[in-house]
């Protein structure tokens, strides 16, 4: 028999579960199956769900999809902690010092809005269709949303902050980091997450086109072979892939931060 501990545990672990968006995906599920069967019976490059799990059980098993889950998610994850190391180190001075942010912003705004899929040719250009391309796709492109957060979340401290600061006469160190970091934090947080999106999307998107491992790539080779079931299978993986991760940092986020309200 369960005790009134173990229920309660369970009931927070309910409450916790999107129990309705779950019923939505297994609806879809259904659905995509049905439509497969009937409507869509007659195209030859749609799989039903049924067929699509059993190509993810057939890719796990027998096929390359553990040796490329694993490199996209690595590729993945270095890239994302390369960008926000840079996009911290870069960010954090441009939003304390005026005259860096005078004579930055200008060409920090040209070569953010240079689309990210543009970049990709280039970087096949520059290093040829290798992992080196992967990478400098992934960290250039998850770059910018820590580098934005960072220091938009540092000039947009409430001015009453830092008045505190001055009537304390904290030093200009302790301000940084008593005040101004603090206050900032929901905004890096932000960044954070969306470089992760950010590096998982490119990563797979430099697999398709610059660097023959990974996902992307098993993707494209398996709607070349005009297998369908595994082209939509590696879609999936990798739609759980992206879900996964960002499931792990929110987790971790309001583990390490659970005094600061709901940060994310």
């Amino acid at each position: 028999m369960m005790g009134r501990s173990d229920t309660n545990r369970l009931g927070v672990l309910l409450r916790r579960v999107n129990l309705p968006g779950i019923a939505v995906i297994c609806l879809l599920i259904v659905v995509w199956q049905i439509y497969s069967r009937t409507l869509g019976a007659h195209f030859d490059s749609i799989a039903s769900s049924s067929q699509i799990l059993v190509a993810i059980k057939n890719l796990a098993l027998g096929g390359p999809l553990a040796q490329q889950l694993a490199h996209t998610t690595s590729v993945a994850l270095i890239g994302w902690a390369i960008a926000s190391a840079l996009g911290f180190v870069i960010g954090l001075p441009i939003g304390l010092w005026r005259p860096a942010w005078t004579y930055t912003m200008a060409s920090i705004d040209v070569l953010r809005s240079i689309p990210s899929i543009s970049f990709v040719a280039i970087a096949v250009l520059l290093f040829g269709f290798s992992a080196d391309t992967e990478m400098v796709i992934v960290v250039y492109v998850s770059l910018w949303p820590l580098l934005m957060g960072t220091l938009g979340g540092i000039r947009t401290v409430p001015g009453d902050l830092l008045d505190v600061a001055r009537s304390f006469k904290l030093s200009r160190t302790a301000t940084v980091f008593k005040i101004v970091m603090p206050a900032a934090l929901p905004s890096i947080i932000v960044g954070l997450r969306l470089s992760l999106t950010l590096s998982i999307a490119l990563a797979v998107v430099a697999e398709m086109v610059g660097n023959p491992d990974g996902l992307g790539f098993g993707m494209v080779m398996a709607q070349q072979a005009i297998k369908p079931a595994d082209a939509f299978a590696y879609l999936v993986v990798i739609g759980i892939l992206g879900w996964g991760l960002n499931a792990i940092f929110v987790f971790a986020v309001r583990r390490l931060f659970r005094g600061h309200g709901s940060i994310v």
